[in-house]
C-alpha cells in the first residue's frame, strides 16, 4: 500500500516535530508524520547490549498496536527474546546508522510466532543505531491489514526510519531528564551553527546566521528582512551554504543538524 505525497515541505515539518521534543503528545506527532508518508502500524524501540549478555531495555512503543498486546510482546523480548532475535546479529555488524529488512529464513519458527504471528504482525524495517557498546533498535511494523511492506515503501523508510529514530531517542533523553527540556530547539540550533568545531564550522559568519534561520524554519523573504538584505543576497548565501555542505536542498540541510545533534 502506498501513499501520494507531496515531499517538498518535508523540511518545514521536520522543523516543527523537532520543536515537540520532550512533550507529551511527541510520539503521536511523530506517528503521525511518519503515516503520511509510509503507512506503518506500530513502532517500538529497543536499548541490547552489544554483548547480548547484560540485558536489554525497552525504551518506548507507540502507533496502533493494543497497549496490552504491545507490552507482552516488549516484556517477553527483553527477558529472552533479544538473544534470538537475528536482527540483534546484524546491528552488531553494522556501523552505525543502517535500515535493515531481513527475510522470513533468518526468523526462527518459534520467534516468528511469538513476535509476529500471535500479535497480528507480518512484516519489520529496523533502523539500527550503534552507539559505544549498546544497540538501539527502532522497528516499524505492518500488521496483516495492510500487508507487508513493499520495494518502494523500503526505499522510503531508509529515508525517514533513521530521522524518525533519532528523534525518539533523543525524546526519550529529554523525557527522562538526561537533556534539559529547557534547552529549545531554537537554542540547540544556535549552538550547532555557531560551533566552530562542527560540519558548519567552514561557513562564513554570515553563512552561519543564513543557515540557522533557515533550519529555524523561516522563509527567505523574512530572513532578508531579519538581516536587512535583499532576497537575492539570502538565494545566494543559500546557494554558497548548499555547495559548501555538498548538499542540494533544505531536506538534507535539516538532516545534517540532525545527525550532528545526536
Amino acid at each position: 500500500m502506498k501513499k501520494n505525497v507531496d515531499w517538498r515541505p518535508f523540511a518545514d515539518r521536520l522543523t516543527t516535530l523537532a520543536k515537540a521534543e520532550g512533550h507529551s503528545r511527541f510520539l503521536d506527532r511523530a506517528f503521525a508524520f511518519l503515516n503520511d508518508y509510509v503507512i506503518v502500524d506500530s513502532c517500538a524501540v529497543f536499548k541490547v547490549a552489544a554483548d547480548k549478555v547484560s540485558g536489554a531495555e525497552h525504551l518506548c512503543t507507540f502507533g496502533t498496536l493494543q497497549a496490552d498486546v504491545a507490552d507482552k510482546l516488549a516484556q517477553d523480548y527483553i527477558s529472552n527474546g533479544f538473544k534470538n532475535d537475528p536482527m540483534v546479529q546484524t546491528a552488531l555488524l553494522t556501523p552505525r546508522v543502517r535500515v535493515r529488512r531481513l527475510p522470513d529464513t533468518q526468523y526462527s519458527r518459534a520467534y516468528r510466532s511469538q513476535y509476529f504471528n500471535k500479535a497480528g504482525l507480518i512484516d519489520k524495517i529496523t533502523s539500527i543505531h550503534s552507539s559505544k557498546n549498546v544497540l538501539f533498535l527502532v522497528s516499524f511494523y505492518r500488521i496483516e491489514g495492510h500487508g507487508v511492506f513493499t520495494a518502494e515503501d523500503f526505499k522510503d523508510l531508509e529515508r525517514l526510519a533513521p530521522i524518525i529514530g533519532r528523534f525518539v531517542l533523543r525524546h526519550i533523553r529529554i523525557s527522562r531528564g538526561n537533556k534539559n527540556l529547557a534547552e529549545t530547539y531554537e537554542d540547540r540550533i544556535a549552538q550547532l551553527v555557531q560551533d566552530t568545531t562542527q560540519i558548519f564550522a567552514h561557513l562564513s559568519a554570515r553563512e552561519r546566521q543564513v543557515c540557522q534561520n533557515i533550519l529555524l524554519g523561516q522563509q527567505e523573504k523574512d530572513i532578508a528582512q531579519q538581516l536587512n538584505v535583499t532576497l537575492n543576497t539570502v538565494v545566494t548565501y543559500r546557494r554558497r551554504i548548499y555547495a559548501k555542505l555538498n548538499i542540494g536542498s533544505k531536506a538534507e540541510l535539516f538532516q545534517l543538524a540532525l545527525i550532528s545533534q545526536t
